[in-house]
Parts: C-alpha cells; sequence; structure tokens
C-alpha cells in the first residue's frame, strides 16, 4: 500500500502554477496551500476507511507502519484548519478491542463514506461512486443485524427486571443469544467471502485516492458548500412531513437526512470551522436522539414477533413492549425543539 495517503493528486490543481518547491504533502517553501476540493473529500474518505479496515479486519494483518507517514508529513509548520482537522480526525481511528465496538465502528465509518459520496458525488465517476455506495449499503445491513440484537440483548438485561421475573429474563436472553450466534456466522461468511474482500480493495482506492474529475481541482470553499445545499433541502423535506405527521417511519427518514447534513457539515468544517462544525453537532444530537427512538422501535417489533411465534414467551415479551413503548414516548420528547436548533445553525452559518 502507498505510503503518500494524503499527497495531492497529481500536478493538475490550481496550486501547480504556484512557484516554488513542493514537497510530498503539498506544501510550497513551508507554505500550505489552499485546499482543493479533491484534497479534503480525500481525507474524509481516507480517515474513514482506514477506521473500517482496522476494525473490519479481524485477524488479518494491519500495516501501521504504511499507514501513519502521511499524517506526520502534515507536522511540518504551522498547519491551517483543514489539516488540523485531518489529524483530529484520525486520532479516533484505532482499532477496537471489543467486537461490539468494532462493528459500530465499522458501521460509522461505512455511513459516512456512504454520506460523502453521495453529498459530493459530482466530484467523482458517478458510475464507480452508485456502485460502491450500493457495496457500503450491503454490508452495512449486515452488519447492523449484529448491532440490533446487541442494543436488544441490552434492552432485555436493563430493561427486562422492570416488568419480568429472573427466570423470563433468561430465557428471553437466550433467545436472543442464539439468534447472535446465527447473525455471527453469517457475518464471518460474508468477511471470508469475495465480495467482501473487493469491498476492501474499494477501501483501499479511498485511502490512497479515488479518481476524481476536473471538478475536484477547484477550491474547497468554492465547490463544496453549493453541494452541501442539496442535503439541507432533503432535510427540510424530511422535516414538513415529521412535523405533519411525526409517525416512526417520517422520523426515521428524518434521520437519515440529519445524517447526510452532518457528515457533510463536517466536512465542510475542515475549510469554514465553527459555524460547520456546530451545526453538525446539532444535527449529530437529534440523530442520535431519532437513533435511540430507531432502536426502540426495532425492539418492540422483534418482541412482538417473537410473542406471536413462542407461545410460551408470549406474555413476557409483551410487558417488556410495554416497557419499551413508555421509553419510546419519553425519547420522543424534545425532537421539534432540537430539529429548530439544527435550523438555527444552519442559517446562522449560511446567512
Amino acid at each position: 500500500m502507498t505510503s503518500e495517503l494524503l499527497e495531492d493528486h497529481g500536478d493538475d490543481g490550481p496550486e501547480s502554477s504556484v512557484h516554488g518547491r513542493r514537497d510530498r504533502s503539498g506544501v510550497i517553501d513551508g507554505v500550505f496551500p489552499d485546499p482543493t476540493a479533491g484534497m479534503v473529500l480525500h481525507r474524509v474518505l481516507a480517515m474513514s476507511a482506514r477506521t473500517f479496515l482496522l476494525n473490519d479486519l479481524v485477524d488479518e494483518l494491519v500495516d501501521e507502519s504504511s499507514r501513519a507517514g502521511p499524517v506526520d508529513a502534515l507536522s511540518m509548520g504551522t498547519r491551517p484548519l483543514w489539516a488540523q482537522s485531518a489529524v483530529e480526525s484520525l486520532q479516533g481511528a484505532e482499532r477496537r478491542s471489543d467486537r461490539t465496538e468494532c462493528i459500530h465502528q465499522s458501521r460509522v465509518a461505512m455511513r459516512r463514506i456512504r454520506s460523502n459520496l453521495r453529498t459530493f458525488r459530482l466530484l467523482l465517476d458517478p458510475a464507480w461512486g452508485t456502485a460502491l455506495r450500493a457495496e457500503l449499503a450491503w454490508y452495512g445491513n449486515e452488519l447492523g443485524m449484529s448491532r440490533d440484537l446487541d442494543i436488544l440483548a441490552d434492552v432485555v438485561r436493563t430493561r427486562g427486571p422492570e416488568a419480568l421475573e429472573p427466570d423470563e429474563v433468561a430465557r428471553l436472553l437466550a433467545v436472543v443469544d442464539w439468534r447472535r450466534d446465527e447473525v455471527a456466522a453469517r457475518i464471518a461468511g460474508d468477511q471470508a467471502g469475495p465480495r467482501r474482500f473487493q469491498l476492501s480493495e474499494q477501501m483501499m482506492t479511498l485511502w490512497e485516492g479515488p479518481a476524481f474529475n476536473a471538478k475536484a481541482a477547484r477550491p474547497a470553499a468554492e465547490v463544496l458548500p453549493a453541494m452541501l445545499q442539496r442535503s439541507w433541502h432533503d432535510l427540510r423535506g424530511a422535516a414538513r412531513k415529521a412535523r405533519k405527521d411525526p409517525s416512526d417511519r417520517n422520523l426515521h427518514q428524518l434521520r437519515i437526512r440529519l445524517k447526510n447534513l452532518r457528515y457533510g457539515s463536517e466536512t465542510l468544517a475542515m475549510v469554514e470551522g465553527g459555524p460547520a462544525r456546530k451545526t453538525a453537532k446539532a444535527a449529530e444530537r437529534l440523530q442520535s436522539k431519532l437513533g435511540d427512538l430507531h432502536d426502540i422501535v426495532f425492539s418492540i417489533g422483534w418482541l412482538e414477533a417473537l410473542a406471536a411465534e413462542q407461545s410460551d414467551l408470549a406474555d413476557a415479551a409483551e410487558r417488556l413492549v410495554a416497557v419499551q413503548r413508555d421509553a419510546g414516548t419519553e425519547t420522543r420528547a424534545g425532537w421539534k425543539r432540537e430539529l429548530k436548533d439544527v435550523e438555527r445553525r444552519w442559517r446562522r452559518w449560511q446567512g
């Protein structure tokens, strides 16, 4: 694997006409050039690809020496905002020791990549970006089954004692653990298969640098903000539907749009700083709340299905459903207020 992860993409960018000596990180006579759209997006995609590979490689060899060098190059001289953000992003991209946390980090990395590929798709080959997003969706859904059951096990352990007898909690946990073993075996098969291997190859492409088009050579501050406008319009549409009908489905769609705005704003924060970062934080807060609600809705559906399948556990499952419905009502509270905060942050940023 190349050790030139964070280099500029060729010599055809706008900074190539600047006279002076360029080092391997793009610095000319000790001064960082203004970043191009491709440089910023490459950093975001590369950091997420690294997080995914470190946490989803299982027992495969992870060659840290070939992945750390380019970031060290950014330590030369005074770093501008976008370079500082790249280093800060890398600090959390280590491999986790807990299997559940590894899966979580892998899924977050894939979501971030999918979102950025969608938001800034005009910088890339559309067919390649669309195909990669589809593969990320496939594998993310596979890992999502494991995470859903991990959440469900936590619900049974922590909320079960509120409504169930100890033996009922134990029996429900036994069923969940059996399903978790099934899913773990399925994921192990995916990880050893050719489709997952090809996904790793695509992650290497993100790490080393995808083939950007000519628009990616333009200044990031000029190109990227306009591309984020679509995410904002999509969010506004989802917000209108959710306010009119706050069904579980509409709130889930709102959560998806919040993710896109959040990840796009985090990317823009590398060149636009505080206002973009505050917008991303506000979107993340509401996204997390609606994510908790989504987990509750999943647990209710799973428990209701179990009650229909296993009559001996039906009563216990229904009592736990009642507990989760109360939790859902509590979690829903305040989402409109937090949505207003997202909208206010966006308008302050955009002016």
